[in-house]
């Protein structure tokens, strides 16, 4: 691997930022250098959001936004009509949504959908989609592992005192593996 870059598009409060962490403090894991940052327009809850990740074996001396990234996951598939740029990806893109392929004017080849909202319903009792993101980018690459990801799972909910939501967000960890 030398530089993957990742796009987390969402809207303000529904955890594009928080994804990017997760992927980010998985890789650094690893032993992989890392860089995780949002970009907020009007700050307020519902806004669009983009998160960027970079992961490298190298150490990472750009600070930029990323306009030409490895992997796009989108948390909510109406950004596609905000953001028009999102259409103009060519890496690959996964997306939270219960619609068809037919349904995204994309340029990319490698659109990957997932009903993670629908899963997370399940799993958790709450809209909360950003671990099955992750586990579909599990499943398509080998930038991070799933036991990284488990890692930085347990101890964010124990340090937040949320021993009960560990178990759940696995779950929605391995069903999106299961894309």
């Amino acid at each position: 691997m030398n530089n993957v870059e990742i796009i987390v598009y969402g809207r303000g409060g529904l955890g594009a930022k928080t994804c990017a962490q997760v992927i980010a403090e998985s890789a650094l894991l690893a032993g992989k250098e890392i860089q995780a940052f949002p970009e907020y327009g009007p700050e307020r809850r519902g806004a669009p959001v983009r998160a960027f990740v970079r992961i490298s074996d190298k150490p990472i001396r750009t600070s930029s936004t990323i306009t030409n990234p490895s992997f796009v996951i989108v948390i909510d598939p109406g950004l596609f009509s905000v953001m028009p740029e999102l259409n103009n990806h060519v890496c690959p893109i996964i997306v939270n949504t219960n619609k068809d392929k037919k349904e995204f004017k994309v340029k990319t080849k490698d659109l990957y959908l997932i009903d993670a909202s629908k899963i997370s319903l399940e799993q958790l009792k709450s809209n909360n989609p950003n671990m099955v993101l992750i586990g579909v980018l599990l499943k398509l690459t080998n930038i991070i592992k799933f036991e990284d990801v488990k890692k930085i799972i347990e101890e964010e909910f124990t340090k937040k005192n949320k021993k009960e939501l560990i178990e759940p967000n696995i779950a929605c960890l391995k069903a999106g593996m299961k894309m």
